[in-house]
């Protein structure tokens, strides 16, 4: 599937994965969950500014991709070995809080059934358009998600005992999070809808 999009990538992008030509994009695939690990035991020891250095080891996330156009070493097989890990990553980085005791289970296992269906509907649709069509659609996409679950992080850090109601500054932002999630999930149904 993957092999029948046009691979493009920016000149920075070039110069910056340059030094990776020998290495094999599903070995940084693999390197890649490590950060959501560490992020994860960081996050139940309450240890805050650890949990931060970890998450932005999320950077692999980005480098098997680019890696992958800039040497042309695109595989179905890495494209679906990298979104295989993306689910387990993003359920390491979101149930993390909820084990820790920082957002409601209720809250957590919505926010990471909505991201699993926003996942999804992306790539079943374009599992039935048999690769000829493109449905990165949406208010949110996983990049975003992971900056603004970063960023509440940080807020918790300067603002612990901040509440909205009886949700506190994380939990707040998962409600948020859930919402524009959904809306990415219609969308994407949508245009499924008109397009397919």
């Amino acid at each position: 599937m993957l092999s029948q999009f046009k691979p493009t990538i920016d000149k920075t992008t070039q110069q910056l994965v340059e030094p990776l030509k020998d290495v094999h994009p599903n070995v940084l695939t693999l390197i890649g969950i490590v950060p959501s690990i560490l992020f994860f035991l960081a996050i139940l020891n309450h240890s805050y500014i650890w949990a931060l250095i970890f998450f932005l080891g999320n950077v692999f996330d980005l480098l098997d991709g680019a890696v992958a156009k800039r040497f042309h070493k695109m595989t179905p097989f890495g494209g679906f070995l990298d979104s295989t890990l993306d689910r387990i990553s993003d359920f390491l980085i979101i149930s993390s809080f909820a084990f820790a005791g920082l957002v409601s289970w209720p809250i957590a296992t919505i926010l990471i059934s909505v991201s699993y269906l926003v996942s999804y509907a992306r790539g079943r649709a374009e599992l039935a358009s048999k690769a000829t069509q493109v449905f990165a659609v949406g208010l949110i996409e996983r990049t975003e998600r992971l900056a603004i679950i970063f960023v509440s992080v940080i807020l918790y850090i300067l603002f612990p005992g901040l509440t909205f109601s009886e949700f506190n500054i994380i939990e707040f932002i998962f409600l948020i999070l859930i919402v524009l999630s959904g809306v990415t999930f219609v969308q994407r149904v949508w245009l499924a809808y008109k397009k397919l």
